[in-house]
């Protein structure tokens, strides 16, 4: 017995050491929130990470130029989204290996004793190894459903790299506004100013009503509050812009950007290949796409599942005695049902995924005309506010000559110089909308245009 024994026994360890041999080791990984706390509150542009990614990225040696394309990068690095989008793309990734994988075997050893016989032996022991034989069709079908997955994860990843743009973007060109805003807020009140003084020495000269100094003087206070509120609006955009970026209001101190982007944006030209383009190559139209293969791929996998796998289990007994070795062979009957449930929900999930397909890029084409009609609407507007602004332009060149040759009075060139500052405030409103609704336009065509361009 012993003798039979012992080479058993040596089998059964070999099996046992040897796939612990290839065994992964877990490693703990806490989250520490005072640490990741402090980090938040560290982040800077000068954080030498962070220049090294930037040098990689935009294969560049020196600064960088904090401009929208630079700081959209400062995005991707800075905030959580794209390490979650990657750590997905990972995970589905991961998913390919276990769908290319086989099925390990199954050792059974079960010994027995039999008290009513002694001679030649009482013992009956042996392994019996079963190797798990999957249907035709079942391998190839998860390595597909994985690999589409892992695809529209990777499609995921390049989503939020321009959801990211966009935010960087819409808080950029919310700073561009506001400054210049405020600019001619503060202009607007030197205005103001000036009236208000005029109609107070008519009015002492009793050249005037007292109701006209009020009107004067509500109009300089109501100016004073505006210069406030745009000076409020300024402090508030750039929080905006850092919480875009993924970095504190202190971390933006002192940073020069670069909104020549903002000013002098490309201009579109022929938008029917970009819009082909988009239809057939944004990532979200791709991720769609990736997803219906997944589901194309589930239902194959559904589809030969109503096949049986096999269990084939060779093996050794050493029974009271003799050696008898043994091929067991087991495998379901189809008798009760031909996996037609699965099969069922496979096929109307693959429809499901056709029709999110088809709304993925008719939404696409929705944006993109939206955006496309808002642009040229928005344009026009432009055209129409910088006439006005031009035609007020002239207006107080020539309130200027006739002031400086005793023409007209004071109150009549401030007058100019007012209907000057609000043309110029129509203007930048209208500038605001262009470059707002350019922006929706690149969003949709995944195509960048502010960027900066000939003036």
């Amino acid at each position: 017995m012993k003798v039979i024994a012992r080479p058993a026994a040596r089998v059964f360890a070999v099996l046992i050491v040897l796939p612990l041999a290839s065994c992964a080791t877990y490693r703990a990984r806490p989250i520490h929130p005072e640490a990741t706390a402090r980090s938040l509150t560290a982040r800077s542009l000068t954080d030498p990470r962070l220049l090294h990614f930037l040098a990689i990225e935009e294969h560049r040696a020196g600064p960088p130029q904090w401009n929208l394309e630079t700081l959209s990068l400062v995005a991707e690095f800075e905030r959580p989204d794209m390490p979650l989008a990657t750590a997905q793309w990972g995970e589905a990734k991961a998913g390919e290996i276990t769908a290319a994988e086989l099925p390990n075997p199954t050792l059974s050893f079960q010994p027995a004793y039999n008290t009513t016989t002694t001679v030649p032996s009482p013992w009956k022991v042996g392994p019996v190894v079963s190797f798990l034989i999957r249907a035709f069709g079942v391998r190839p079908a998860l390595i597909s459903r994985a690999r589409a997955q892992a695809e529209a994860a990777r499609e995921a990843i390049a989503v939020t790299a321009w959801q990211l743009r966009g935010r960087v973007r819409a808080a950029l060109l919310a700073l561009w506004s506001t400054q210049r805003s405020a600019k001619l807020s503060i202009r607007a009140l030197a205005v103001a100013n000036r009236y208000q003084v005029a109609v107070a020495q008519r009015y002492r000269a009793g050249m005037v009503s007292a109701s006209d100094l009020t009107t004067a003087t509500l109009a300089q206070e109501q100016a004073q509050l505006e210069a406030a509120a745009r000076e409020r609006t300024l402090q508030l955009t750039r929080t905006g812009l850092a919480r875009a970026l993924g970095l504190t209001v202190a971390a933006l101190h002192d940073v020069k950007l670069d909104l020549a982007g903002i000013s002098h944006p490309q201009r579109p030209g022929k938008l029917g290949p970009l819009i082909h383009a988009a239809l057939i190559k944004r990532p979200d139209v791709l991720a769609a796409l990736a997803r219906y293969r997944a589901s194309e791929a589930n239902l194959r996998l559904a589809i030969a599942r109503q096949y049986p796998s096999i269990d084939i289990g060779p093996g050794y007994h050493y029974d009271q005695g003799d050696n008898k070795f043994l091929l067991a062979v087991s495998l379901p009957l189809p008798i009760l049902n031909q996996n037609q449930g699965p099969i069922a929900q496979a096929r109307a999930a693959r429809r499901v995924a056709a029709a999110e397909f088809t709304a993925t890029q008719a939404q696409a084409l929705a944006e993109i005309e939206r955006a496309q009609t808002d642009w040229k609407a928005s344009a026009a507007e432009l055209a129409s506010a910088r006439q006005v602004r031009a035609s007020a332009t002239t207006v107080l060149s020539r309130r200027r000559i006739e002031f400086t040759a005793g023409q007209i009075g004071r109150l009549r060139l401030l007058g100019a110089e007012e209907a000057f500052v609000q043309a110029g405030q129509g203007a930048l409103a209208a500038s605001v909308h262009e470059r707002a609704a350019l922006g929706e336009l690149e969003a949709a065509l995944y195509h960048p245009f502010l960027i900066a361009g000939k003036r």
